[in-house]
């Protein structure tokens, strides 16, 4: 029997609302918009699909956001330097750094570069420090949606296995350090582990962000397990189609739930951004 698909978009259009009285209450309040700068070091279909996205949600709720796409080639100094003019700006609520970066960019560099308080991704070690001790102040968006994709489907992580596939600083390494606190036992894979299906048969809780087309198959999952797909890879760029990281159509058959994509963790991932922009927003009105 195919599992359930955790759909998410009706749920966040919800969310979106209850945010929106947020900020608009934040607004009459404070007597001003909350702001949100996209930083983005080249461009790609990618890119500008999530810019797209965000911008819309955040028009919706009323906050305002602006994309700054800077040259791929950009040097370490530029690039603090032009933080640095956001960190100032008291226009600016709230700085969301896309990753990865370009490999003369170091993250764990750049992350300090960027005002905590401002750092609505949660890459500062300030804010993944919160995040490690269980006290979450600006945690990365797409861990916090994933988190809150479980409390919608009445998922308990307690006393279950996670695996993670990947590592990366928004999703593997935070959102692993999220179910930890919510009493989950949790392995976290990457690309050096040796036999994944190993331990990828063993999660009641298996999540993939390794953006890696097909990577997970059904023969990869525990039956009635609940899959996560944060994989977003464009396969056809005529027809723009976008696919996960999971084989949905064969493991959807294996599957107790499973998110699609699109619109399994992307809508939750946006609405967990536009509340970080308030929040950010509201550490800076003190």
């Amino acid at each position: 029997m195919a599992g359930l698909i955790m759909n998410t978009r009706s749920t966040a259009a919800t969310m979106r609302e209850q945010v929106k009285g947020e900020v608009a209450e934040f607004k009459q309040q404070s007597g001003f918009t909350p702001s949100l700068v996209i930083v983005s070091i080249g461009e790609d279909t990618a890119t500008y699909d999530y810019i797209r996205v965000v911008t819309r949600n955040a028009t919706q709720v009323g906050i305002r956001a602006y994309a700054h796409i800077l040259p791929l080639d950009i040097s370490p100094a530029e690039l603090e330097e032009h933080l640095a003019g956001l960190n100032k700006d008291e226009r600016v609520q709230a700085i969301s750094l896309q990753t990865p970066l370009p490999p003369q960019l170091k993250l764990t560099e750049v992350a300090r570069w960027l005002d905590p308080s401002k750092d609505v991704e949660g890459l500062h070690p300030l804010n993944v420090g919160y995040l490690t001790e269980g006290l979450p102040l600006l945690a990365p968006p797409p861990a916090v949606g994933a988190m809150k994709l479980l409390s919608l489907y009445n998922i308990n992580p307690a006393g279950r296995t996670a695996v993670i596939v990947g590592r990366n600083a928004i999703i593997g390494k935070p959102l692993a350090a999220l179910l930890m606190a919510a009493n989950a036992t949790v392995t976290l894979c990457h690309r050096q582990t040796p036999h994944l299906n190993h331990f990828s048969r063993q999660a009641d809780i298996l999540v993939v962000g390794a953006q890696q087309p097909g990577l997970i198959k059904a023969e990869m999952v525990k039956p009635g397990a609940v899959v996560i797909d944060f994989g977003i890879n464009y396969v056809n760029q005529t027809v723009r189609k976008v696919v996960g990281d999971v084989e949905f159509e064969s493991v959807h058959q294996v599957a107790g739930a499973i998110t699609p994509m699109p619109g399994g963790t992307g809508p939750l991932t946006v609405i967990a951004l536009m509340q970080n922009t308030l929040k950010a927003a509201l550490l800076q009105a003190r």
